[in-house]
């Protein structure tokens, strides 16, 4: 068992417990056996920093119920694979959200600020009558110019 100290630095009274011991006298043997290993945890900060990506992505959807729908979808798939331990699975995982995140940032118009892109993107500009940025309205050649009758190519 373990035993309890008492800690005069915290305040008389308070008593904090003192980490177990394994039969062989060993302290915390227990914890180092659940550290992972450095594959381990670098499979679960890609796994975190693509689950919170989603939810950043879902939080550009205007409409509220579809967010709320979305959000449960997320959580809904990343729940059964919470416990996978196999690594080739994980990664097969991560690279399937990958693409699946890929996919919803380019549905929903998501930019990653702290991602420098493209600025030359059709995403970037800002045009007050199109707020998406999209070319024209018109074919170039259906255009009267002002006075230029070059023909280009020709």
């Amino acid at each position: 068992g373990s035993r309890i100290i008492v800690n005069r630095s915290r305040g008389a009274g308070q008593k904090i417990r003192s980490p177990s011991k394994t039969k062989d006298g060993r302290a915390g043997l227990r914890r180092l056996k659940e550290v992972p290993s450095l594959k381990e945890f670098l499979h679960r900060q890609n796994v975190m920093h693509q689950y919170r990506g989603f939810f950043r992505a879902v939080n550009q959807i205007n409409d509220e119920k579809f967010r709320a729908q979305a959000r449960n979808e997320i959580r809904q798939s990343y729940a059964p694979l919470k416990n996978e331990s196999d690594v080739f699975a994980i990664s097969m995982a991560i690279k399937e959200g990958e693409k699946k995140l890929r996919d919803l940032r380019s549905m929903v118009g998501y930019i990653d600020e702290r991602v420098s892109g493209d600025a030359d993107s059709w995403l970037n500009i800002q045009d007050e009558e199109d707020p998406r940025g999209r070319v024209g309205t018109s074919w170039p050649w259906e255009r009267k110019d002002s006075g230029d009758d070059k023909d280009i190519g020709r």
